[in-house]
């Protein structure tokens, strides 16, 4: 009995199959491919990346570093700042820790795009930290 149910729906179950495997792969509408307003903003507002590496050379000296005036980390040796960044302009501020030799705070601008990443190395240059 079950053969026979089984052949009497065969070509209904092929037909079944392949109409839900289609609707996977052919575009529904003309708009197929276009991002709709909410998907463009969610693009804008996905953020970037910062890496920022501290270079072995400097010694035991810690990395303070700022993003737009606000303490967002220090890098000690071996360590690096590996996090989000929001899209936009930015400023990143490093400074050497301690600051014995009352070094100026090195500052990069950025203006981070959605989605890119951005890799620094600080080193030393004279008595400041930069980033390269």
């Amino acid at each position: 009995m079950i053969k026979s149910l089984f052949r009497q729906n065969r070509h209904a179950l092929a037909l079944a199959v392949v109409g839900a495997a289609l609707t996977f792969f052919i575009p529904a509408g003309s708009g197929a491919g276009k991002a709709s307003p909410a998907a463009k903003q969610a693009e804008a507002q996905q953020p970037g990346h910062l890496l920022i590496v501290r270079s072995a050379t400097l010694g035991t000296i810690v990395v303070g570093v700022e993003i737009d005036g606000k303490q967002t980390a220090r890098i000690n040796f071996g360590r690096s700042y590996n996090e989000p960044i929001s899209a936009g302009p930015h400023v990143i501020t490093v400074t050497p820790m301690p600051n014995r030799e009352h070094a100026q705070p090195s500052q990069t601008r950025i203006n981070v795009q959605p989605g890119q990443s951005y890799r620094f190395t600080a080193k030393q240059s004279d008595v400041s930290i930069v980033l390269k």
